[in-house]
């Protein structure tokens, strides 16, 4: 059953890969798939930023001790004012740092 499981995943990988090359289908995709790929970025990575913000240890929730849900709500709100990517980086990152090295709460 593993082996059968294994061939059939590298067949499929093998398929996925080959098959937008090889020009059986065409190269132009539709107007619908080229719209969607614009929340692909937001769909990967909102569940991996919101689970590394929310979970600090033995998986459990904290408010008070959390420095990096304060520094990413921080990034968030200065993403959506600015929309610049490494004023976004350095008010977080900056955040995180004073926070956890300076701030006792």
């Amino acid at each position: 059953m593993i082996w059968t499981s294994i061939i059939l995943c590298g067949i499929i990988t093998f398929l996925i890969r080959f098959i937008p090359l090889s020009g059986v289908v065409s190269a132009e995709p539709s107007p619908f798939i080229k719209n969607s790929f614009k929340y692909i970025p937001m769909a990967v990575l909102t569940p991996i930023i919101v689970n590394d913000l929310s979970i600090i240890q033995n998986n459990s929730f904290f408010l008070i001790d959390n420095y990096k849900l304060y520094a990413g709500v921080i990034a968030i709100i200065v993403a959506v004012i600015s929309k610049n990517i490494l004023a976004t980086i350095t008010l977080g990152m900056g955040t995180f740092l004073i926070m956890s090295n300076f701030i006792n709460i």
